[in-house]
């Protein structure tokens, strides 16, 4: 479920926002991956954005909204200049819900 999750993550912010993945943040950073704006040539870490992704087996919308919450206190540690994505894809339906938090 877990790499299904981080797929469609990463498909849906390919497809909807300025960012594509850059690389696998480390563990502990309260964060998945970091983003780059698609086409820049910025050094390592600049203008780069936070993706955090969970899934859920079987949810409803209750759920979805409720782990996104989760997911938004879980990076606000290293909130800062830097916006934040999150992705929730819940399995059963399928569906999916992305948040954007603005630096």
């Amino acid at each position: 479920m877990e790499h299904g999750a981080c797929g469609i993550a990463v498909l849906l912010v390919d497809s909807l926002t300025e960012y594509t993945v850059v690389e696998r943040s480390q563990k502990g950073t309260g964060i998945d991956y970091w983003l780059g704006k698609k086409g820049a040539n910025e050094p390592l870490f600049q203008a780069k954005a936070r993706l955090e992704i969970s899934g859920i087996r079987q949810g409803g919308e209750k759920d979805i909204e409720t782990r996104v919450r989760r997911k938004e206190t879980q990076i606000a540690p290293s909130d800062g200049s830097l916006p934040g994505i999150i992705v929730v894809v819940e399995f059963s339906a399928p569906r999916a819900r992305m948040r954007t938090k603005n630096a």
